[in-house]
């Protein structure tokens, strides 16, 4: 019975896993966006600028590189060609979802500051929020050879200091308890950056927290900013570091620290307080998700907007008008540094695999304690997954199937929850990622038998999500309990089967 379940459960992968790729190669992206938009605006995230005159070479800086694959040494170069690319476009403002510099020093806050002066010399007005990366930090450095050496960092004081122009200094509002403000860019539109940073310890501790929080007295400065922009019919939205959603299922459990703590109720109380649209960045993916309420509770979109230090280093161009956004992402695609002759997709693709394999490596051997062929062969599907889910809008290729099904079919726990996370990251949750256009209307709906995303239909995506959870109890996502037996199991994967609104793919 185990064995023929185990079949039975890499079968039904296989064929959510087709269906999902159909329907995302299905997919398209409309451009007819309707008449004047309200506002227009670029988004970048995780710039993670260097200050290069610290040191760009030696075994102590390629060691960082090493254990944290971004772009460093380019980053003024890609910078440079983002601002060169939005000054084109001419939007009324840029907002920069945080970790604005490499580890926070002050010298890169300072050189980014003035980068960021360019935009509002030309009248584009730019607005920052702190990443885990930005204030307090410990790991700011310069190197030289072998050796790092302390360099100065900022406090919260100066990075309100540094950035006075770039949202402090025209705030509506500010919030004591963190670096949290409120500006109006444009007339009727209320824009919330949010500080959702842990770095009162940092110092401290000897080491820069990467999760993040909100506080309960910035929450409660937020429910209160959006309730005034209610009152005083103005349109609201925000931006952070850190998601208010996963991005694919599972990432909360894996990755624990690229969304806020508690997020399941910080999400749904800015969704209840009457936010709709939050900007964020920090796992350098560039990705939407929503939030899925059990309720029937409103919809909260987390637009995540991967790094500029990070392939395919991607700009978001939004246009807001008569309670919609439309997006679409545009990348930067050239850059003026010596990369050996090679296009920068081409090298910044390379660059990113080649990270993302020796990472996986390492993992797969020191933490899952593969052996060392096994390791080797798992490696470059986990570092496929990944950059699939870094670009958006994933479509699972056949091989990638093929690996995760004789995962989910091996029995053994360790490659079960290992093929489970690989498909989640192939597995792209709604809506579209690069492109699209999102109703932020206050409509309130109950979902149906077997929606489990929220999404208005049964289909592949609320399968893979059922499957990730498959012999669990219920409490963990009671609605996949279809036939209410208290738990998660391949009984609740058939009646999806009869629930579906979407037809299943065959694999020929």
């Amino acid at each position: 019975m185990r064995k023929r379940n185990i079949l039975l459960l890499a079968t039904a992968f296989l064929t959510l896993l087709a269906a999902v790729a159909a329907a995302g190669a299905a997919q398209t992206c409309h451009g007819n966006a309707p008449a004047p938009p309200t506002a227009r605006f670029a988004v970048i995230s995780d710039p993670h600028f260097y200050d290069t005159t610290l040191g760009t070479t030696g075994s102590a800086f390629e060691a960082y590189l090493a254990q944290d694959r971004k772009m460093i040494r380019e980053s003024e170069a890609i910078l440079n060609s983002a601002i060169i690319k939005i000054l084109a476009k001419k939007p009324d403002f840029v907002i920069v979802s945080g970790d604005l510099t490499k580890d926070g020093e002050k010298s890169s806050h300072q050189k980014f500051a003035r980068r960021m002066a360019l935009l509002e010399a030309a009248g584009i007005k730019v607005y920052v929020c702190p990443g885990n990366h930005d204030v307090n930090n410990p790991d700011a450095f310069a190197y030289d050879g072998d050796t790092e050496t302390p360099v100065p960092n900022v406090s919260p004081q100066e990075f309100k200091a540094i950035y006075r122009n770039f949202g402090y200094k025209e705030a509506l509002d500010r919030d004591p308890a963190s670096l949290s403000y409120l500006v109006e860019p444009v007339k009727g539109l209320w824009v919330l950056s949010i500080d959702s940073c842990k770095y009162e310890d940092n110092l401290t501790n000897g080491y820069p927290e990467t999760g993040g929080a909100i506080r309960p007295a910035t929450m409660a400065w937020i429910q209160n900013k959006v309730a005034d922009a209610q009152r005083a019919g103005k349109t609201i939205i925000a931006f952070m570091h850190h998601g208010v959603t996963e991005h694919y299922t599972g990432q909360s459990i894996a990755f624990p620290d690229y969304v806020v703590d508690d997020w399941k109720t910080v999400s749904q109380t800015l969704a209840d307080s009457g936010l709709r649209l939050v900007f964020t960045g920090h796992y350098h993916a560039n990705d939407i998700t929503r939030t899925v309420r059990d309720d029937g509770g409103p919809t909260l979109f987390d637009v995540e907007t991967g790094s500029l230090v990070t392939y395919p280093s991607p700009i978001r161009m939004v246009s807001l008008q008569n309670g919609q956004a439309s997006l679409h992402t545009e990348n930067v695609t050239s850059i003026k540094y010596d990369t050996g002759g090679v296009p920068f997709p081409q090298y910044a693709k390379s660059y990113l695999y080649d990270g993302l394999l020796g990472i996986a490596l390492h993992t797969l051997l020191y933490d899952y304690g593969l052996p060392q062929p096994v390791a080797e062969a798992y490696a470059p599907y986990v570092a496929n997954a990944f950059m699939a889910h870094y670009a958006g809008d994933e479509q699972i290729t056949p091989e990638a199937a093929a690996f995760i099904s004789a995962l989910l079919g091996s029995g053994n726990p360790t490659a079960v929850y290992m093929g489970q996370m690989v498909a989640s990251l192939w597995t792209d949750l709604p809506p579209a990622d690069t492109c699209g256009l999102l109703d932020l209307a206050d409509v309130v709906q109950t979902p149906a038998a077997g929606d489990l995303n929220g999404d208005g239909k049964v289909d592949a995506a609320d399968t893979c999500l059922m499957l990730f959870h498959i012999n669990q109890p219920a409490d963990v996502l009671p609605a996949a309990d279809l036939n209410s037996d208290g738990m998660i199991t391949m009984l609740d994967i058939w009646e999806m089967a009869r629930l579906r609104t979407r037809p299943v793919w065959k694999l020929h």
